[in-house]
């Protein structure tokens, strides 16, 4: 998970980041200050969430959080502010929220678990790979499913799809989306880790 901190205030930036290496120790969270370091790691750099300062000098950080989601649509945009009179603009961006300084360790664990865009450290391309030639992820979802007493037809219920589709996720003719993966994680009570491995326990042959 890529995380920016943008504001024009360093002591802002790094309270934040103190904050967020606590919560999320896995992230790796970059820090800016400087509007030319700002505007150069938006456009260089797909953040999955970015806490922007609105009153950045030299820019304004809604107007630079519309070109980022041009960008990059999935961006969570956690808005950062000393006036709240900019609430009601900055959600013409689809934003996440919209913290008041200053701003508090349980303020941005609030603003973490309320994101529009959920984010996991599990790629697309992690999946693809762990998935391809064996419907590992197959077996796994067929595994917890049947611990759980749930059959088929329950689970593409809860999904909103078909029975033949949960079938051909489960024998590997085809693959769910991440989103999809999430969603069935939490139908049957299993962290994402235990449906994405980096390697096959003997337990899922």
């Amino acid at each position: 998970m890529k995380i920016l901190v943008a504001d024009d205030h360093k002591s802002i930036v790094d309270g934040i980041i103190l904050d967020l290496n606590e919560i999320l120790p896995d992230a790796t969270v970059t820090g800016a200050y400087k509007t030319s370091e700002i505007n150069k790691l938006c456009n260089n750099t797909r953040f999955d969430i970015i806490f922007m300062d609105i009153d950045i000098p030299s820019a304004n950080g809604i107007t630079l959080a519309k070109t980022v989601l041009d960008r990059y649509p999935r961006t969570n945009i956690i808005y950062i502010t000393g006036y709240e009179k900019y609430a009601l603009e900055s959600y013409e961006t689809n934003a996440s929220t919209f913290l008041i300084k200053p701003i508090t360790k349980k303020a941005i664990e609030k603003a973490l678990d309320n994101l529009r865009f959920p984010v996991s450290d599990i790629t697309d391309e992690m999946i693809t790979a762990e998935y391809s030639g064996e419907g590992y992820i197959g077996k796994r979802i067929q595994k917890y499913r049947e611990e759980r007493g749930m059959s088929r037809n329950e689970v593409a219920e809860m999904l909103n799809v078909t029975l033949p589709t949960v079938h051909r996720w489960e024998t590997g003719v085809r693959m769910p989306d991440l989103a999809t993966i999430m969603k069935i994680a939490n139908i049957l009570g299993v962290k994402l880790d235990e449906l994405i491995e980096t390697h096959v326990s003997d337990t899922d042959n």
